[in-house]
């Protein structure tokens, strides 16, 4: 009775902690325990506000007073719901070609493992299989599920669903030269698009800077090799828990990064940032300056740029009643008035 109240709590709030040594190794037959979990662990994952406008439109739809439908949701629920499941999906397809531990013999344990380590390892961090042994592919997929996370107003961490949603939004719509993102037939606003950009950028310097300070500090303990302290970043960052087991191993200082890093990736490294650092509002607007990245469709020095109409405008010839002025005193004269404009610019 302890043990299933234990578990359910530990599920619903994504905590991860089993009261068993071999955390559910044990229960990999018990297709029923296993599920319970799993459902526990999608909906403690999906966010209180998710949860409460689910709950909301059921009884409003019992008694007939919202029509039938996805639309009849809000954007921000749709965008969590089917993210939620794309990853689930993806996840248990990519487990299953990647690879498991060699234990999983049938395939109807490797469908199970691959679909409880899908649903467990962007939030919960409990575990069916041995993470040790698993292969290197297995264990790069199980480290982009941790950096994703949960979904806000959750108990998890990473750059939650809609994060990714947000991102991957916005990317179509640069690369199809787009001036608004959208996602399902609405608008994305340009402060939660420029919020969504700050917290990915946040997030990925957070962890490199991780992965630099472990990779100095665990070097040359057995163990320690580059994709174990990476897993354990991320999995720190993320909440989630899983180890391929470093944990025990780790220095001090080791300790005490993972600590703060598990405290950045709960509240949120914008979070911080917006609560520690000074908000500076400056009245002072700079003139635009164009910079190349790679081959893009507008040059720099194209004709629709001011270089360009500067330069076209110093180097027209000029006539003057004596006729045409020759080439090379045209030139320098030209050459002389461009550099005067451009000491003035």
């Amino acid at each position: 009775m302890f043990s299933a109240f234990f578990h359910s709590i530990s599920a619903f709030c994504n905590a991860g902690f089993s009261i068993y040594k071999d955390n559910l190794l044990g229960f990999r037959d018990s297709p029923v325990i296993l599920t319970t979990v799993m459902c526990l662990i999608v909906l403690g994952g999906l966010g209180h506000m998710v949860l409460s406008e689910l709950l909301h439109h059921g009884k409003n739809r019992l008694s007939g007073s919202v029509p039938a439908g996805p639309r009849s949701l809000s954007t921000h629920t749709r965008v969590v719901l089917r993210m939620t499941l794309a990853l689930i999906i993806l996840g248990c397809l990519g487990l299953l070609i990647l690879g498991l531990p060699s234990s999983e013999s049938t395939w109807g344990m490797k469908l199970s493992s691959a679909l409880f380590q899908s649903v467990s390892s962007r939030t919960a961090g409990f575990n069916t299989v041995d993470i040790g042994v698993m292969p290197l592919s297995s264990l790069l997929l199980l480290t982009l599920l941790m950096f994703i996370g949960g979904s806000p107003g959750s108990c998890a961490g990473g750059i939650k669903t809609t994060g990714l949603a947000i991102t991957l939004a916005e990317f179509k719509a640069r690369l199809k030269g787009e001036d608004q993102v959208v996602m399902l037939d609405r608008r994305v606003p340009k402060p939660i698009l420029d919020r969504t950009m700050v917290l990915i950028r946040m997030s990925i310097l957070w962890n490199l800077l991780g992965l630099l300070l472990l990779l100095y500090t665990e070097t040359g303990r057995p163990g320690a090799g580059f994709h174990d302290v990476l897993f354990e970043q991320i999995s720190a960052f993320g909440t989630v828990g899983l180890s391929t087991g470093l944990t025990d191993k780790l220095t001090v200082i080791g300790r005490l990064w993972i600590t703060a890093t598990m405290f950045v990736g709960r509240l949120g490294p914008l979070t911080l940032a917006i609560g520690v650092l000074p908000a500076i509002h400056s009245r002072v607007k700079y003139p635009e300056g164009r910079i190349m990245i790679g081959r893009t469709r507008e040059n720099p020095l194209s004709s629709s740029s001011p270089g360009f109409r500067l330069y076209q405008v110093s180097m027209a010839p000029r006539r003057t009643p004596s006729g045409v002025i020759p080439g090379v005193v045209l030139l320098l004269r030209d050459i002389t008035r461009l550099r005067r404009k451009a000491r003035k610019i």
